[in-house]
């Protein structure tokens, strides 16, 4: 029986940000898919426990702290994942961080740790990687955005921007390496349910179950969306299913509101 064009299996990849949230189950999904899978985050204790869920699945795994910003520490996991598992095939550039506040209060550095996280962070990984693809005769890339850099956030300003630069950075990218077997997407996630930005509702607003409805029914399908409905679409960039699509951004947010729509018509 042939393979699934959707296969990862033979392939070997990174995800950042990969001990929580999205990127947690990009990890997994890949390792499922048939990948080894290298993990990267500030903080080793969240990787570990995904690294032995992997290695559980009889994939090869291992994490290390990276700080995305920092350009030698990206290089240095890039370089690790090749000695380890001898090339590399996916990127995905899933850390990101951010807070809500008022344009009007954002501070110099605020701004910068945003932008710096957010679009610095997916600028280093896809140089550092698209070296290692292109000498190596092809790769994928994938960048997770957010609707904010598609539509705009009022109160996050700050990540609007940076994510929107991931946009552009992909639509840039995809282009530069296309003839180069290096193909550069983008997802731009809407509402998505992981324990930290649930936390942070909870934490951070006195209606958060009204707050938490609210986003919900801006939304066409009424819900908010699952981790995996975002790593679902990650395999099909990083699979061969994908092969003549780049420098495109996928937006996957359950649908524009019904209001939104209606106002269209």
């Amino acid at each position: 029986m042939a393979r699934t064009p959707f296969s990862l299996e033979g392939k070997t990849a990174i995800v950042t940000g990969g001990g929580t949230g999205i990127g947690k189950s990009i990890a997994i999904e890949f390792a499922r898919a048939g990948a080894d899978v290298a993990l990267c985050s500030r903080k080793l204790e969240h990787l570990e426990p995904v690294v032995k869920q992997i290695t559980a699945m009889g994939r090869r795994s291992f994490a290390d702290v990276v700080d995305v910003r920092v350009e030698d520490q990206v290089k240095g996991m890039v370089e690790r994942t090749v000695k380890e598992f001898g090339r590399l095939d996916v990127m995905v550039n899933n850390a990101g961080a951010s807070f809500r506040a008022k344009p009007e209060d954002i501070s110099a550095n605020g701004w910068n740790t945003v932008v710096g996280i957010n679009l610095t962070g997916a600028f280093l990984g896809s140089k550092w990687a698209g070296r290692v693809m292109m000498e190596q005769g092809g790769g994928s890339i994938i960048n997770i955005s957010s609707i904010a850099g598609v539509y705009g956030s009022t109160m996050m300003p700050h990540y609007g921007a940076a994510k929107a630069g991931v946009v552009m950075l992909t639509r840039e990218l995809g282009t530069a390496w296309g003839r180069r077997g290096v193909r550069v997407n983008c997802i731009a996630p809407g509402p998505v349910e992981t324990e930290g930005y649930l936390d942070v509702l909870k934490k951070t607003d006195p209606n958060a179950e009204k707050t938490y409805r609210t986003i919900a029914s801006r939304v066409a399908m009424g819900r908010w969306g699952k981790v995996e409905e975002i790593a679902y679409p990650c395999i099909f960039f990083a699979s061969d299913a994908s092969s003549w699509i780049t420098g495109s951004t996928l937006v996957v947010d359950g649908g524009p509101s019904p209001r939104e729509g209606d106002a269209e018509i």
